[in-house]
């Protein structure tokens, strides 16, 4: 595995000539690093030197995160638009694609709803877990590379170990989300995920010592305190919104071309406002909806399980426009060209 990625840019107009590859992408991936590991040791900090921890602040943190995350993926309508030079054609159809992805998704919780819980899971865990060996290699300098292992070692341990930890919180929410459902996770499947992602995880650290890449190892170290330490539902929370998310809005930001001189130049403050202005109708659309589905919930539990499905639903083509990117970065073309060097 590895987690963030310093590294390299890319888009399909080429960079300016004579500015160094990789230039793009590395201010954003450095803020993007500081603020996640910044978040995430807050946290830990907080439960473990304040009396009584997050406590009932817990819930809010989860909302909080789940709010703060979801412009992340706002702006992935565009990022066809980044590569082929915003050809309306292009923009609208991916958007209509995007939109009926969307509908299926939202779908299929009315239809199967434990089945769709279990898939968003499932997928969840594998876009978390590549979504950081993906950051990784860029931050290195190298192209994406599809690391499995590595991948499900990761997402398992920000998704599943939270999960289990608070299936008493959970259960709630789960019961909501499967109507006739009492939401209850099986007691053997906790001893189950501690007793195979503690190890891994583990092992896993083990291996990015011994390669000496240090960073990624420490982060991993400090997602593990954050799923153990921290109350679970905060533990997600912050992981969501100031990690994952985070990360992906370094390298939507480095897509976008009108943003990469100022990249190159070391200047984040525009491409942010930029991405912020592109992020706003889409994020103030899917924001009226929870505001809708808030005030019929009546309470967090209600609020989330309700939000569930509408995440669900801009997750599927969320995750597929996330792989489509790797699959280009595989290739050494990503914002700005292709890097020179790396570990």
């Amino acid at each position: 595995m590895a987690s963030p990625a310093l590294g390299r840019r890319g888009a399909s107009a080429p960079a300016p000539e004579g500015l160094p590859p990789g230039q793009a992408l590395a201010r954003p991936v450095r803020a993007a690093t500081g603020v996640s590991l910044g978040a995430a040791g807050a946290a830990c900090l907080v439960e473990l030197t304040l009396p009584g921890g997050w406590g009932d602040a817990a819930p809010v943190v989860l909302v909080a995160g789940l709010l703060l995350g979801l412009p992340h993926g706002a702006v992935d309508h565009l990022v066809p638009g980044f590569r082929s030079g915003r050809r309306p054609a292009v923009l609208a159809g991916f958007a209509a694609g995007y939109a009926v992805l969307a509908a299926v998704g939202w779908l299929a919780f009315r239809a199967a709803p434990g089945a769709a819980l279990l898939a968003f899971v499932a997928v969840s865990v594998w876009h978390f877990g590549s979504g950081e060996t993906a950051f990784a290699d860029l931050r290195a300098g190298h192209p994406v590379r599809r690391r499995l292992a590595a991948a499900l070692v990761v997402g398992a341990l920000v998704l599943l170990v939270p999960l289990v930890r608070g299936a008493e919180e959970t259960a709630a929410v789960v019961a909501a989300v499967v109507p006739g459902s009492d939401g209850r996770l099986p007691p053997e499947l906790t001893a189950v995920v501690l007793g195979a992602v503690l190890p891994a995880t583990a092992a896993l650290a083990a291996s990015l010592l011994a390669a000496r890449r240090w960073l990624d190892a420490a982060e991993l170290g400090v997602l593990t305190a954050l799923v153990l330490v921290v109350p679970p539902l905060a533990a997600f929370g912050v992981w969501f919104g100031c990690w994952h998310a985070v990360r992906h809005v370094a390298r939507v930001v480095a897509e976008d071309p009108g943003a990469r001189a100022d990249l190159v130049a070391g200047r984040l403050a525009r491409p942010l406002r930029r991405f912020a202005v592109q992020a706003a109708l889409p994020t103030a659309a899917v924001l009226v909806v929870l505001a809708l589905l808030w005030e019929a919930a009546g309470g967090w539990r209600a609020f989330v399980a309700t939000d569930v499905p509408v995440l669900a639903a801009l997750t599927l083509p969320h995750v597929l426009v996330v792989g489509w990117l790797d699959r280009l970065e595989s290739t050494g073309t990503g914002p700005g060209g292709r890097t020179s060097g790396g570990p």
